[in-house]
């Protein structure tokens, strides 16, 4: 079986009370059901560059980056 995420709400209220994340990843290992709750993070920004303190933004960076290409020239 292939992993899937499904929402917490299509779940039995017993489980429910276990698993607080609104996402849940359901895979099959060695024949049993894995139910994994996934931590969806909202803020896309954290996912660029691995130094990203969020003062600066992609745009922004890719703006200063040309400014300082074209003063060299």
């Amino acid at each position: 079986m292939q992993s899937m995420v499904i929402d917490r709400q299509i779940l039995p209220e017993p489980i429910i009370s276990y698993i607080h994340s609104e996402k849940i990843r359901m895979f099959e290992e060695d024949g049993n059901i894995v139910l994994s709750p996934l931590k969806i993070n909202p803020n896309v920004n954290e996912l660029f560059g691995m130094f990203n303190d969020g003062k600066l933004s992609s745009e922004d960076f890719i703006r200063e980056k040309t400014f300082e290409k074209e003063m060299e020239n």
